[in-house]
């Protein structure tokens, strides 16, 4: 696919998009690329279909939408990740000859990045059983098919059993692993009503074990420790926060990369497994080691850096951007003067207002991305005790409270902002499909131009960046023969800084390994990411947008809206194009 002298393009193949272990792969790896030069990602994600779903409408619609990943075998990539932990039935025959990781896998013969579960879950556990003497154990699990979830079963009995403590499949359930598990959180409710910990094999699992709960008048972490696992930013939104088990280093996605390179370079590379810790929230009482008067003497950079990883945990596993303000140096900058300051038993004005300045700086550059609400709190809370608690330092801190203060309000004001900016966006993508469904429905006595419509207005959608390829006729999905990727390909328009520029019919041909050359595309991005296009059975041709968060939240809704678009036209729905 790539030329000789020209940027390796690397294939991330996905599961899911939805899901925030997702989004968190695709992020550390967007962000390991992204401060590469020779280098462009490609994301290519399908749906999870779940064992035992039958031939039911959400399980069909994943089918339908996995035909994205015979992709890969006309578009010949330099070299792939693979995040494929639940898609036992894919083959990987056309990857054979292309440098590869795969990522919580247990593929035995190939390069993997996998979580060492054990350190987490032995931690929360040990937890639960030693300190607050929980002894009545449940698991809300995860699918037969998922390896994952096999080994955090298994884990999980044998932690249980290494204690003496009793364990019965009555106190195991079985999920399909999404947000979607409320049947099976309360089947494992109702068997257990005298539960005291439930550890949930995901943080979306947890989601629908927190429906059930309320419903019950239940509140987890006072009536019910529950933790999760992985850690994603679902976590932190729930209410109350969640406790989950994540990385205690470099993210998946980024050590994927680097030892994909190694294996592109065709240097030495060796399968990876990441440790992992407990990242404790209101859903299970698990506090931090608190810091002391020994420590905050020292002042050191070593100590400094550990409170700054403690607080905003995440940015440790973020690659960052040369031009972005560093946040761990500008924290150490402020943190280190305010320690300085009781240390000497003195601060002045001016030093008051260059630290409430340095603050301010420190949260308006997104410091708050990098942590959630209950952890800022539980670690600017004790490193405020830590500093009071020094002797003959009561002018300082009275300064430095205030300062204490500030980061709070700031904090707040963060993420309130996040919030609204949230709702409006959902908001403002109603209205923008909405408009873009009465526009290209309008009734006219040329309606076997409706298509043409479609496609000429394809810009209400609201991409910034975005090019759409229809195929020569539409293929009819079906579960014994799912259809290949065609070799030739329609490219019917493009997005570029938001303009639209719909192709003449003579320029339209492409061939399919060619997709991702379209000028201007990639932009300010990271690289770029492909969703299929189609409704019910027929799919018409896919999307290829400039990657970022915004597209990853929205890009698989807006191109079902085409796809629903296109079924209603004349030339649509079942018909030759």
């Amino acid at each position: 696919m790539s030329d000789s002298g020209s940027k390796k393009i690397i294939g991330l193949v996905i599961e899911d998009i939805f899901s925030d272990f997702s989004k968190e792969i695709i992020h550390s790896v967007v962000y390991a690329v992204g401060n590469r030069d020779d280098m462009q990602l490609i994301v290519v994600a399908g749906r999870q279909v779940g064992i035992g779903s039958g031939d039911d409408n959400r399980h069909y619609y994943r089918a339908v939408s996995n035909s994205i990943y015979s992709m890969v075998e006309r578009c010949k990539f330099d070299g792939l990740i693979i995040a494929l932990p639940n898609m036992k039935g894919i083959h990987y025959e056309y990857y054979k000859d292309v440098p590869k990781v795969f990522i919580a896998s247990d593929e035995k013969k190939e390069l993997t990045v996998n979580y060492n579960d054990e350190m987490g879950l032995r931690e929360a556990m040990d937890y639960l059983f030693r300190v607050k003497g929980v002894t009545n154990f449940c698991m809300l699990g995860g699918r037969d098919d998922n390896a994952d979830a096999q080994k955090r079963k298994k884990l999980f009995m044998d932690y249980l059993k290494g204690k003496g403590l009793d364990y019965s499949e009555d106190k195991y359930e079985p999920s399909e692993m999404s947000i979607q598990s409320e049947a099976s959180a309360t089947r494992l409710l109702d068997r257990n009503p005298e539960a005291q910990a439930i550890f949930c094999v995901n943080d979306q699992v947890a989601y629908g074990l927190y429906k059930v709960m309320k419903a019950r008048n239940l509140t987890p972490g006072r009536d019910m420790d529950v933790f999760g696992f992985d850690n994603t930013r679902l976590a932190t939104d729930m209410i109350p926060a969640l406790s989950s088990i994540g990385a205690d280093a470099a993210s998946l996605g980024q050590n994927a990369l680097d030892l994909l390179i190694k294996r592109m370079n065709d240097d030495y590379a060796d399968s990876v497994t990441i440790p992992t810790c407990l990242f404790g929230r209101e859903s299970m009482d698990y506090r931090l080691e608190g810091y002391n008067a020994k420590e905050l003497a020292s002042a050191d950079d070593a100590f400094i850096n550990r409170m700054f990883d403690d607080c905003f945990y995440r940015y440790r596993n973020e690659i960052i951007d040369s031009r972005a303000i560093d946040l761990r140096r500008l924290f150490y900058a402020y943190i280190s003067e305010m320690l300085a300051c009781i240390k000497k038993r003195r601060m002045n004005d001016k030093q008051f207002e260059e630290l409430h300045r340095l603050i301010d700086i420190f949260f308006d550059n997104d410091a708050m991305k990098y942590t959630d609400m209950s952890r800022f709190v539980t670690c600017i809370g004790a490193l405020q005790g830590a500093m009071q608690a020094v002797p003959h330092s009561g002018s300082v801190n009275e300064k430095n409270a205030v300062l204490f203060s500030h980061m709070r309000d700031k904090a707040l004001l963060a993420q309130a902002s996040w919030w609204n900016s949230k709702s409006l966006d959902y908001n403002d993508e109603r209205i923008r499909i909405r408009d873009y469904i009465a526009e290209t429905m309008k009734f006219t006595d040329k309606t076997e131009d409706m298509l043409k419509h479609a496609i000429k207005h394809f810009d209400m959608l609201g991409f910034k960046g975005a090019a759409f390829y229809m195929y020569d006729a539409q293929v009819k999905y079906s579960p014994d023969a799912p259809a290949a990727f065609p070799e030739d390909i329609y490219l019917k328009c493009t997005v570029v800084s938001g303009r639209l520029n719909v192709i003449d019919e003579g320029s339209q041909a492409r061939k399919a390994c060619d997709i991702f050359k379209v000028d201007g595309l990639t932009g300010t991005g990271k690289g770029l990411i492909a969703f299929p296009v189609f409704s019910g059975a027929y799919v018409y041709g896919l999307i290829v947008c400039t990657l970022n968060r915004d597209i990853a939240e929205k890009g698989e809704y807006l191109a079902c809206q085409l796809g629903r678009v296109i079924a209603m036209c004349p030339e649509g729905g079942g018909k030759p194009l």
